[in-house]
């Protein structure tokens, strides 16, 4: 069909390139055609104008093709053509056959080169002519139709071979499609080998090199034109051991891939360790006909998972065991105790073993005062102090900050012998490590007094109600046997002992049962008086009472200690304050006059809000602050005197009195006596219980009495249960109050408020 030319920019094909060949072709030999025509034109013929015109139409037709208008040259040919042949037909300058034939080859050109509908509206032109012909009288009918069915039989063919070109070209297209992707990917391909970062090699089935990526130069230092028809066990594969070889080659010889570690070595010397992968590359056939090693550096992925591996069993710092290991290292030596035979879980006759746990004493103190660098560099040096005193068959591990565990084997042949043996190692790491040089501080080297405290047990021991021993509770019994040295001030040796399990667990009781009675409201407020020589009641000392729903009343002296060592002083503390100060808001207490006083621990007074919570509970309850006396112990005064000072100060500012609670029982020299805020001194009762008139406690209470007096404080005796003692003291201080069994027992607080007597005399 007709359409517009063909810019310059048109894309260049097989096809049009044939077309414009074509038209040339078409056009230089219709113009040979005219000018012979010319040359054998007789004078006066029509026929002379063949070739100027042949010349014309084919000058045309060039000069579209030149412009690229091809499209429009073929036309204007075969147009130009058949106008001028029918011409030349029409006046029987030519054989009005032989014309008829020659535009037969223009309508099969113009098939080719513009499509078969152009030839199509061509031939009707050429069959219309012939008609015409036959009504001239030039031909007859017979030889149109043969002239016809020449033409729709060449048109049949063209349309055909059209047909059968076009798909042969769109197959061809296809294919030249289907091998540029293939060289795209093939490139990427090839790229992504060339930038991977492993090394990747291609070997033929002789196993020599015929390629190496860059990966390849860039880690094992060949050259890749060095290694180009090598062995690859020679270049690459070094490390490949002989059964690996096998193994690898039956395996891609059945079309798998093998994979494995290899330690191979580099160019320079250096081992190093990689996965291996070599796979089989198959031919069209299915046969093996190359193999493609890739190779991966795990060295330092290994290297990690070693110094993983390493970290969870040793501690960073010293690099002893760490606690999991001790377990594993229990538990390793229990299974080899173990019995195959009987139901006993151990033979009868074995080795007993023992596991001591090694503390260092107030180690927190050196943290805080030196650093932690100083603390971890005297771990350090303590290792290495360890290291050197512990048996030769000793495992060592740091099971906490400054906590080690030392395990024995083979300490006796009996459960005694060996409690023996291992109390004879604790004695000697106990006096072996009381000095340790540090050797590694960037000052100089510097020689540090320790204080350990050891806890041991021996096993295996089956405690009642279990089976057999485990690690987890031979580390709790040493726990056990370490906590009651350190329960005894450090720098002692204690081995378990049922009885102390017993103790032990009792104080857990004791420890979750207390927590319960302070949320359940089972503690109580005591009050005992303190009475002066005419025996009126001047005050009285609040004291805590637990109640328990179950067990009665418990002893202050039970439950004190554990609330002191579990943090559970300070909310009971809290309570205790708070309640006092109740009472001394209530109008029968402040009818009286007198003032209550209450112990606080030193947990309680070291905590940092503990002026804060006073002066609170004081603007809560409502409580005159001078009726309140807050009883306290000498050893608060031992890390920090001066902090204790300025807390004790700025109480005073509030109103509140102060005790010195255990006078002389501490370790406090006067001097720091005569720094403290307070009004009151409480003789301890191991004072009074066996004082007599020409006894020692006497000259040191009479002491004591005369540094109150040049103070001008307070005394409470504390313990008075007999006559003779509140005589014999009021005999030497006058205004000494007493305070004990002898006066009355501790009386609880609503029966003290509900007889106004108690508050009196007694």
């Amino acid at each position: 069909m007709f359409t517009f030319a063909q810019p310059h920019t048109t894309i260049f094909s097989p096809a049009l390139a044939y077309a414009r060949i074509g038209a040339v072709l078409i056009s230089v030999w219709y113009c040979s055609m005219g000018w012979l025509t010319t040359i054998f034109a007789t004078e006066g013929s029509n026929r002379w104008w063949g070739g100027p015109l042949a010349t014309l139409i084919a000058g045309g037709a060039l000069l579209l093709i030149w412009l690229g208008h091809w499209r429009w040259a073929a036309r204007w040919l075969v147009l130009g053509a058949v106008a001028l042949t029918s011409f030349f037909a029409w006046d029987f300058a030519f054989q009005p056959f032989t014309s008829l034939l020659v535009l037969t080859v223009l309508v099969v050109f113009a098939g080719w080169t513009l499509g078969i509908f152009e030839a199509s509206i061509a031939a009707i032109a050429v069959i219309a002519l012939g008609i015409g012909l036959i009504y001239r009288g030039y031909i007859d009918w017979a030889q149109v139709l043969s002239v016809s069915y020449v033409l729709l039989f060449l048109l049949g063919i063209t349309w055909l071979m059209l047909q059968g070109y076009r798909r042969h070209l769109k197959e061809l297209r296809e294919s030249l499609g289907t091998l540029e992707q293939h060289k795209q990917q093939l490139h990427v391909l090839y790229q992504a080998v060339e930038q991977s970062p492993d090394c990747i090699l291609i070997v033929d089935l002789q196993g020599n090199v015929i390629y190496a990526n860059p990966a390849y130069e860039q880690r094992t230092g060949y050259l890749r034109s060095e290694v180009m028809g090598l062995p690859s066990r020679q270049v690459s594969l070094t490390g490949l051991t002989q059964a690996q070889h096998q193994e690898m080659r039956q395996t891609v010889e059945s079309g798998k891939a093998w994979q494995d570690t290899v330690r191979n070595r580099l160019k320079n010397g250096d081992v190093v360790v990689d996965d291996v992968r070599i796979a089989p590359v198959l031919n069209t056939q299915g046969q093996v006909s190359y193999l493609v090693e890739n190779r991966h550096d795990i060295s330092q992925r290994l290297e990690a998972e070693d110094r993983i591996a390493h970290l969870q069993k040793h501690d960073s710092v010293t690099q002893l065991l760490n606690r999991q290991a001790v377990l594993d290292v229990l538990d390793e030596m229990l299974l080899a105790l173990q019995s195959e035979h009987g139901p006993q879980p151990y033979v009868l006759h074995h080795d007993w073993h023992t596991l001591l746990l090694v503390e260092i004493d107030r180690y927190q103190n050196f943290e805080i005062t030196r650093g932690r660098v100083w603390a971890d560099a005297l771990l350090q040096s303590f290792v290495e102090r360890l290291r050197a005193v512990a048996p030769s068959t000793a495992k060592l591990a740091r099971i906490r900050i400054n906590q080690f565990a030392v395990i024995v084997p083979a300490v006796g042949q009996s459960r005694y012998a060996a409690r023996m043996h291992a109390y004879a190692v604790a004695q000697e790491l106990q006096e072996g490590l009381r000095m340790t040089q540090m050797t590694n501080l960037a000052e100089g080297p510097e020689t540090v007094k320790l204080s350990c405290s050891v806890g041991f047990t021996v096993f295996p021991f089956v405690e009642d109600g279990l089976k057999s021993d485990s690690a987890d509770h031979v580390l709790r019994r040493a726990s056990v046997a370490l906590s009651q040295a350190l329960h005894q001030g450090g720098g002692q040796v204690h081995s378990y002992s049922e009885l102390l399990d017993e103790s032990i667990q009792r104080r857990m009781v004791v420890e979750k049962e207390l927590l319960v009675a302070l949320e359940d409201g089972q503690l109580q407020v005591f009050l005992q008086p303190q009475v002066d020589m005419n025996g009126r009641v001047a005050g009285a000392e609040a004291l805590v009472r637990w109640k328990h729903p179950d067990k009665g009343m418990i002893s202050p002296g039970e439950f004190i200690p554990v609330a002191e060592s579990c943090g559970l002083i300070v909310p009971l503390g809290d309570w205790m304050m708070e309640q006092v100060c109740l009472l001394l808001n209530d109008p029968r207490v402040q009818e009286d006059g007198y003032g209550l006083s209450v112990n606080v621990s030193a947990v309680q007074f070291l905590q940092p809000q503990f002026v804060d919570k006073v002066r609170d509970v004081l603007q809560r309850t409502g409580a005159p602050a001078h009726q309140l006396t807050l009883e306290v112990t000498e050893s608060l005064l031992l890390n920090d005197v001066d902090g204790a000072i300025q807390k004790m100060v700025a109480l005073r500012a509030l109103g509140v009195q102060f005790a010195l609670d255990d006078f002389g029982t501490g370790y406090s020299s006067l001097a720091y006596l005569m720094r403290l805020p307070i009004q009151e001194i409480k003789l301890d009762q191991t004072f009074i219980r066996d004082l007599a008139p020409m006894s020692e406690h006497s000259v040191l209470v009479q002491a004591l009495l005369m540094v109150a007096s040049s103070k001008e404080l307070r005394v409470v005796a504390e313990g008075v249960e007999q006559a003779a003692q509140a005589e014999l003291l009021q005999a030497w201080e006058p205004s000494i109050l007493c305070q004990g069994y002898l006066f009355s027992r501790p009386v609880l607080a609503q029966d003290w408020l509900l007889h106004p007597q108690l508050g009196k005399t007694m």
